[in-house]
């Protein structure tokens, strides 16, 4: 691992030094090109920055391997002053301190379990360095993150508890990660983690970077924050007509989750225009459900009496049910005196009927 990442961190900081040289010579030129320059040469410095600590986390780490001849880690056969097995010793008194022990190689016999060599933890404090290490040492040599739910949240526990160091060590990473499934991670857990300072973050990567995926996570973690002050962001992310309907819809439920209710109204229009595509759609009619309130009412009356799918038509006429919706009535006893419509959709707007009316 340590051999490829030498070469990655040469070649970053090779092109840190070709942006920077760019920078000052094309100083006239401009503002436009300049900023990208810049952006760039920002972004060098990040990817140094992590390369660096990733080399310095590798190195640790073989360090506190064990030997592959003694199976101690940092032990040599010199003598001790403690009064151990010294080099010359070891052959002669091999046997006895060995009792009870199964040779290497052969199986463990049940009546003599084997007492493995404990090794002191090592208590780290909680720097932005140890954070850093923790985090690569979540993903895997290729840049990766492991798919299991158990280590994701061990690793959002542990980096939680290191607090600023936590949320610092991952803004680094969204930056400067290797891989885009490094900064993808990041920007998820930074919503996860729910640090305000995080806010700045995620803008900068929606207001610079052109990878779909690492927007959709940014735009989903600005949501997670509930910060107040993201609304004009989040408003601006949403009425951008050219922007990824995935962005918008977190815009748009971010706003809702706020209490501001043109993000309730843009869900509306999102499961909408999402007609044929039915991630999308279903996840804009989730969102309007969880939000459990009087402001998604007009939204489930509509879907309830519309042609859409009969699933969300059962969905919608359940949520009117739930929330005891007398405005619906009408509605609701025109769908079961249809003869026009499925049954399951007539039978359930009956329950629903007499149900709101016994309330």
């Amino acid at each position: 691992m340590t051999r490829l990442l030498w070469p990655l961190a040469l070649l970053a900081a090779f092109g840190l030094g070709f942006a920077a040289a760019t920078v000052g010579r094309d100083s006239g030129a401009a503002s436009q090109a300049g900023d990208a320059s810049h952006a760039t040469v920002r972004r060098l410095q990040a990817q140094v920055s992590a390369l660096e600590t990733r080399l310095r986390s590798t190195a640790a780490g073989r360090a506190d391997e064990p030997d592959s001849t003694t199976g101690l880690a940092g032990t040599t056969m010199a003598s001790r002053s403690d009064g151990g097995v010294s080099g010359d010793d070891a052959p002669r008194r091999g046997r006895s301190a060995r009792r009870g022990v199964a040779p290497q190689g052969e199986p463990q016999d049940d009546l003599t379990p084997a007492t493995p060599v404990a090794r002191p933890a090592q208590v780290r404090p909680a720097t932005v360095d140890a954070a850093m290490e923790r985090l690569f040492r979540f993903f895997d040599g290729n840049g990766t993150a492991p798919a299991t739910w158990r280590q994701r949240r061990e690793l959002l526990e542990d980096l939680r508890a290191m607090g600023d160091a936590g949320t610092e060590a991952l803004g680094r990473m969204l930056s400067g990660g290797t891989t885009t499934d490094e900064r993808r991670t990041a920007a998820e857990l930074l919503g996860q983690l729910g640090d305000p300072r995080a806010l700045s973050m995620l803008q900068d990567v929606l207001d610079k970077d052109n990878d779909v995926l690492l927007r959709r996570a940014a735009a989903a973690s600005m949501r997670k924050l509930a910060a107040p002050d993201s609304a004009p962001y989040l408003e601006a992310l949403m009425r951008n007509g050219g922007e990824d309907r995935y962005v918008r819809m977190s815009a748009a439920y971010g706003l809702a989750q706020l209490g501001k209710r043109e993000g309730v109204s843009a869900l509306g229009l999102i499961f909408d225009e999402a007609h044929g595509d039915g991630r999308g759609r279903e996840q804009a009619f989730r969102a309007l459900r969880s939000l459990n309130d009087e402001r998604s009412l007009p939204f489930m009356r509509e879907v309830a009496t519309s042609s859409a799918e009969p699933s969300y038509r059962l969905q919608a006429i359940r949520f009117l049910t739930a929330q005891a919706d007398r405005q619906s009535l009408a509605a609701l006893e025109r769908i079961m005196t249809s003869a026009s419509e499925q049954p399951s959709v007539r039978d359930a707007a009956a329950h629903a009927y007499h149900a709101i009316q016994s309330k």
